[in-house]
């Protein structure tokens, strides 16, 4: 809370001074320019996947290594999870799937079987809602808590990962994510692939941006914002693979990458 309040108060402040001033003023006008400098701020830390200031996050190894950590968000989905695990088994690559509470207490045994083929599951919030980013802390513990609870049910072991929805964070959830022991994950290349329809640019995306140590950001379910099915991402890739590995580049599981436990016991 303290680190929000570093931006907040300042904030505060230079409005109340540029209203007290007259914003017909150079004074007025050069606090009312302060203000919005702390507004640009706070946005741009909510905003940035990868921005540290509210909670560290992690999004490319620590070393130098050449391998990198393939990601999928937004599931289980019980049509397109499965034929992404079994693309991911023919093409031997581990992966981490960061999952929705209320869909993997939909379909646990979904949640069951990633884990079985030897993936990781991480947390995504509970319902991937559009107000999560609003919400305040007793409603983030709520929802991160209660993803964690199913994931831990189907699979006996709860999620050190967590991921945000759209990547974004404000200060209230890296406060909640310090305080209940998450590693906050962003991605180091995603293939939009969450609203594109079109295989061929999603492909194009990943292997001509992505580097060694990071973290590549799919999709293996649906969320409200985009197309609701996932034929693009299936498309996509087994050839994205196979360009990633082209470039010299092998696959590792994320806790591997990051040398970041991935679970704590249930």
């Amino acid at each position: 809370m303290i680190r929000s309040l570093v931006l907040k108060v300042p904030i505060v402040l230079a409005l109340a001074a540029a209203v007290w001033l007259g914003l017909g003023s150079v004074p007025g006008i050069v606090a009312l320019g302060v203000a919005l400098a702390f507004v640009a701020l706070l946005a741009w830390q909510v905003f940035d996947v990868n921005g540290g200031l509210w909670v560290p996050t992690l999004w490319r190894a620590p070393k130098p290594v050449d391998a990198v950590a393939l990601t999928f968000d937004d599931g289980p989905d019980p049509e397109f999870t499965p034929q992404v695990l079994e693309i991911l088994r023919a093409k031997s690559v581990p992966a981490t799937f960061f999952v929705i509470g209320i869909r993997a207490r939909t379909r646990p045994d979904l949640v069951a079987q990633i884990d079985a083929a030897g993936h990781i599951v991480g947390n995504h919030t509970d319902r991937h809602g559009p107000g999560f980013h609003f919400q305040l802390w007793p409603a983030i513990r709520r929802e991160l808590a209660s993803c964690n609870a199913a994931i831990g049910a189907a699979i006996g072991k709860e999620p050190v990962f967590f991921r945000s929805p759209q990547g974004f964070k404000n200060p209230a959830l890296g406060d909640v994510v310090r305080e209940m022991g998450f590693s906050a994950i962003g991605w180091q290349v995603r293939g939009f692939d969450a609203v594109e329809t079109d295989a061929d640019k999603i492909v194009r995306r990943i292997a001509s941006r992505v580097r060694p140590g990071g973290i590549v950001q799919m999709h293996d379910g649906s969320n409200p914002l985009g197309p609701k099915g996932r034929q693009a991402t299936l498309a996509a890739l087994p050839r994205i693979i196979d360009e990633i590995r082209a470039a010299g580049l092998k696959f590792v599981p994320l806790d591997t990458l990051l040398g970041v436990g991935a679970y704590r016991r249930t």
